[in-house]
């Protein structure tokens, strides 16, 4: 595991995608023994929920800074009632001026540092999220004392100041959502996305009957929940399917499909190409490419059998072809 997180020797893991920085800090956070600290400009409700059912059951320190500024709270960017929940939990909130960084520490020796806010398109807990990166880092002294200053540095929310917030913010008029003019389609066609490239958390972890078997659900089973913009108190077939259709993964092995000859396409040559697809580094092994493919034809066999015709023509490998 080591070294699967420091690769580059130089205390540091490669650069993580969205969800891979957000599963090594849940993973880093359920470990916690004394203190976390978390800086990040917004904070939204589905974020602080995030951490709050990724925290250490252990009695831990934790202080959790964010900006608040009025265009922040006026435009949803961070939530008011984030002090709520931390309050609740025993958590110190701060404000932080002009704060834009987005550093998490856990104690004192897992610092995180990329471009995610704690917030649901941040961390990859909505459907329609972020492309975020970041890196995992062996903390230094040093490190640790510039966070310290910028914790002394930030204003706590109390009751009293929280209470100032909801007034102003309860008062404000209601608000026009702004709405920009579209680009023109000559423009809007250079941003069509190729869906050429992946991440293994881009797949499902999971047999699609381990996600439908509502106890006790596998590590493995909760990452294609958040895959999926879901949570075990609301999902269902039809909303699986739907977010489905929409993901990632599937739109690329669209793609790939249609790139091939007859738009069909065989086991072992998918294998070779969601290797080459992979933008993960390093890349995992083929036994380990093959069994993220067994997982993505199951969800098709259960959720897609009227977009995707799975068959053993001629007593070979599984063949993938496109329903009209």
């Amino acid at each position: 595991m080591s070294d699967y997180q420091y690769p580059l020797s130089t205390g540091r893991s490669n650069i993580l995608g969205t969800e891979a920085f957000r599963n090594l800090l849940g993973q880093s956070l359920l470990e916690a023994k004394k203190e976390v600290v978390i800086l990040s400009a917004f904070i939204t409700l589905e974020g602080i929920k995030w951490l709050n059912d990724n925290f250490s059951k252990n009695k831990i320190k934790c202080t959790i800074i964010a900006r608040w500024n009025n265009g922040d709270l006026v435009q949803g960017s961070s939530d008011l009632e984030c002090y709520e929940v931390c309050k609740k939990n025993g958590w110190s909130f701060k404000i932080l001026k002009d704060l834009h960084a987005k550093i998490m520490l856990v104690d004192d020796k897992d610092l995180f540092i990329g471009s995610p806010n704690l917030t649901g398109r941040g961390m990859n807990l909505v459907p329609v999220s972020n492309k975020e990166m970041g890196v995992k880092l062996e903390a230094t002294p040093s490190d640790t004392s510039i966070i310290n200053n910028l914790i002394e540095e930030a204003i706590l929310v109390d009751d009293e100041l929280y209470n100032q917030f909801k007034m102003w913010k309860d008062k404000l008029p209601k608000l026009k959502k702004l709405s920009y003019p579209e680009f023109p389609d000559v423009i809007k066609n250079k941003f069509v996305e190729k869906y050429n490239k992946l991440w293994v958390h881009n797949f499902p972890w999971a047999k699609a009957n381990e996600l439908l078997a509502l106890d006790n659900l596998s590590d493995n089973a909760n990452h294609d929940l958040e895959l999926l913009g879901l949570n075990k108190d609301n999902f269902n077939s039809d909303l699986i399917k739907q977010n489905l259709l929409n993901s990632r993964v599937y739109n690329w092995l669209i793609n790939q499909i249609k790139k091939q000859e007859n738009e069909e396409i065989y086991f072992g040559n998918l294998s070779s190409i969601i290797h080459n697809s992979l933008l993960d580094d390093p890349t995992p092994y083929r036994k380990n490419v093959k069994e993220l493919q067994a997982n993505l034809y199951s969800y098709i066999k259960v959720f897609l059998k009227n977009e995707i015709d799975i068959d053993v023509p001629y007593k070979k490998s599984e063949r993938l072809r496109l329903k009209n």
